[in-house]
This record gives structure tokens, sequence and C-alpha cells, in this order.
């Protein structure tokens, strides 16, 4: 009697750890689904929806209740909790990912806003779809489809608006102390184009910082710009840097850039000037209008405010420093 009261006391303590290391393995991510509730009833509460739904889940009910709301901003009414009757409601589902799939992925950025259809290949292969407060990590190819847009905030606070119709790859990115030689930013615009503004690493200027296009290679010192792969100069058609009509296309927004050939050739742009990089030739633009298809409206805008800008600032300090030459010659005249 006493041995098996033994057994069965240390087959608990063994099931016990068993378990504990199995949730340990472990970790769930609320994940939206394909279910939905195509019409919501009058009378219907987000909680007891939960309760009949996820039944066996209780200690995950607040964050699926948070995750239903973030993903149905239309079936809820402003800044509450209560249900639009008549209103589609999308639900959620409880994914459950080992441990050791994660363990070895480097973290730099998350999803801010997403429209469309956007997924990401990881580092082990793995095709995924991407959402709002989605992971980013190192070595993650990112797609956009046509129409879709994707907004990513980078752990050193770089902003990455990737445009439809995209491919992206996260080649290299290290943060250290104090943002020295150490750190570094390498991103592959594969297609398309993207808007990028700069943070603690493209600003420092120990820091190795590139964007890598195939025709050039972008380096910066904290600027905003955006570039795009397109047909020739049509860039209602995007394409990949392997196209043999794939022609580099640039504007600058903000700050300065540098465009370099792989031949080292390496020309320099600044705030309002537009370029474009072939296997030809680098040059800035002077005379040509930015090809319709390159910027999105608000792109456009800053870009259209921002020439006149410069050229009234370069016309008031050409029109300051005449004016003791224009004194002087008065006083000669007097």
């Amino acid at each position: 009697m006493n041995k098996n009261i033994i057994l069965i006391s240390i087959f608990t303590i063994v099931f016990s750890l068993f378990s504990q290391v199995s949730l340990a393995a472990t970790i769930q991510e609320i994940v939206p689904s394909s279910r939905v509730i195509t019409r919501v009833i009058s009378g219907m509460t987000i909680n007891d929806i939960i309760r009949k739904i996820y039944p066996q889940e209780i200690k995950f009910w607040p964050e699926i209740k948070e995750k239903i709301i973030s993903i149905n901003p239309d079936s809820f009414h402003p800044y509450s909790d209560q249900l639009i009757t008549g209103s589609r409601l999308k639900l959620v589902d409880i994914k459950r990912i080992q441990q050791e799939d994660v363990s070895n992925k480097h973290k730099v950025g998350y999803v801010v806003r997403q429209e469309g259809q956007v997924s990401v290949k990881d580092q082990d292969g793995n095709i995924l779809g991407l959402e709002i407060n989605s992971q980013i990590f190192e070595g993650d190819r990112i797609t956009t489809e046509v129409g879709a847009n994707l907004y990513i905030l980078m752990d050193d606070g770089a902003e990455i608006f990737l445009k439809g119709d995209s491919v992206i790859k996260i080649s290299e990115y290290v943060i250290t102390s104090g943002y020295d030689d150490g750190s570094s930013s390498i991103l592959d615009l594969i297609r398309g184009g993207l808007r990028k503004i700069t943070g603690a690493i493209g600003a420092s200027a120990l820091s190795n910082y590139s964007v890598q296009t195939g025709l050039a290679t972008i380096g910066i010192r904290g600027t905003e710009y955006v570039i795009k792969l397109c047909k020739q100069d049509d860039c209602n058609q995007t394409v990949s840097r392997n196209d043999p009509d794939a022609k580099l296309h640039a504007v600058v927004l903000e700050g300065i850039i540098t465009l370099t050939s792989e031949e080292d050739t390496q020309i320099l742009m600044a705030i309002g000037e537009y370029g474009t990089a072939s296997s030809d030739e680098l040059v800035i633009i002077e005379s040509a209008a930015v090809p319709a298809g390159m910027l999105n409206q608000e792109e456009l805008t800053q870009f259209n405010v921002t020439i006149p800008q410069q050229l009234e600032k370069q016309k008031q300090e050409e029109g300051s420093s005449g004016w003791p030459w224009l004194l002087g010659i008065l006083l000669l005249a007097l």
C-alpha cells in the first residue's frame, strides 16, 4: 500500500513537472479567424459571445475581447464595448506556437498599420500573414500585394512605409549601445517601392546603414526619402530589381541621401531633388517632373511644397548676400 502511495506521488510530481515544461515550451498568440458572426442581433454582448464560443479559454477572455474589438472597429459604438446591431463581427483563434520556433528570432520592429494583403516569409521559410502589432524579425522577407500598403516602426525609431506590389527583406539589423560601428541596418528592396524615415541607426555617423536596390545603394544620415523600382520611366508599372527594364527613381523629402552604383560612382541628393539610377548611369533630374505612380498623394503634396520653399529660401539668401554690395555702390555714388 505504501509502495502504491509512493509511486502515485512520484507519478504526480513527474507529471506536474512535465506539464510545466510543456506549458513553458509554448506561447499563445491571438490571431484573426476565418469565422464570423454575419449579423449581430439586438441584445448580444461581446462578453456573452466570448463565453459561448471560447468556454475553455477563460484565462484568455480579456485578451480575446481586446483583440475582437481591435479588429472590428466598425462593429462597436465609439469608445465602448457595446455592439452595433446588424453589424458583422470577425472572430479570433488562439494560435499556440512552440517556444523554440521563435527563440532564435531577433525582433527588429512591429506593424503599426496595414491595408490589403500583406505577408512575410521568415528565415525558416514559413509564410505568415501580417496584421497590426505583428512583430518583424531580422531576416524577414515582406510582401505587399497590389493595392496594399504597410507601415513598420523599427526598434531604433525608423519608419518604413512599404508601397503596394512590393517586396523588402530585413537583411541585417543590429542595435548597440550608443549606435556605434557595431550598429547596422541593411535593407534589400527587391521589388516596388517604399518611403523611409531614418531612426537612430541612420542618423549615426558610426553605424552601417544602407538600402540596396540592385541598381544603386542608398546611404543616408538622418533624412526622409522615397524610392521605387519602375519599368524605365513608367512608375505605374512596378518591377523587380532583376528586370531588364528596371530603373530606380528616388525623391528626397528631407535631408540628404547618396546613391552609389556597383562601380562606386556616387551622387549626392538633397531635399527637393529627384534622381534616377539605371545599369548605365546615376543622374539628378532637374527639368523633368516626377513620373506618375512614383509618389502617393501625401508624398506628392510634401514634395511640391518642399521645392518652392527651398527656392524661396535660396532667393532670400542670395538677396541678403547682395545687400552689402548694393550699399557699397550707393555710398561710392554719393
